[in-house]
């Protein structure tokens, strides 16, 4: 039923419980996992003023991507096919560009990452996420313990 499930961590608990609920869906249907997680874009941030800014930023920027990457796959004991990915931009917009671009069939995404202020109901992303995806998105409310 679901060949291939996206999984949006960010390396906040709640997406990495989430993927452990993707992960019993991937195992149930054989799917193909695809775990991605979304950077800020740089352009966002050089509009202030400074010097702060410099190809270091770039690359802590893709350390931190792949580090969130390995805490996810650490967290898996699935055998099947898996693909992580990083991409840069607006989370919600980049999370639904890489689900339309794969074709997946689901997205499994929790209900609050690491942003600032916590919306009332559901994270800002997922909220977004959720209205803009044109396949089923399954919101983890579940906690785990990791």
């Amino acid at each position: 039923m679901y060949e291939k499930i996206l999984v949006p961590v960010d390396g906040s608990q709640d997406s990495y419980c989430a993927l452990k609920e993707a992960e019993k869906l991937a195992k149930a249907f054989s799917s193909k996992l695809y775990i991605l997680t979304v950077l800020t874009d740089i352009n966002v941030i050089e509009q202030y003023p400074g010097n702060f800014l410099t190809t270091d930023f770039k690359k802590a920027q893709s350390v931190r991507g792949e580090h969130v990457l390995d805490k996810a796959l650490e967290y898996l004991e699935y055998d099947g096919e898996i693909d992580t990915c990083y991409r840069i931009g607006k989370a919600a917009e980049e999370i639904i560009a890489h689900a339309d671009e794969n074709e997946v069939d689901l997205i499994v995404i929790g209900s609050r990452g690491l942003g600032g202020f916590s919306r009332t109901l559901l994270g800002s992303v997922s909220d977004r996420a959720l209205n803009l995806a044109k396949v089923p998105v399954l919101v983890n409310k579940l906690q785990c313990t990791l």
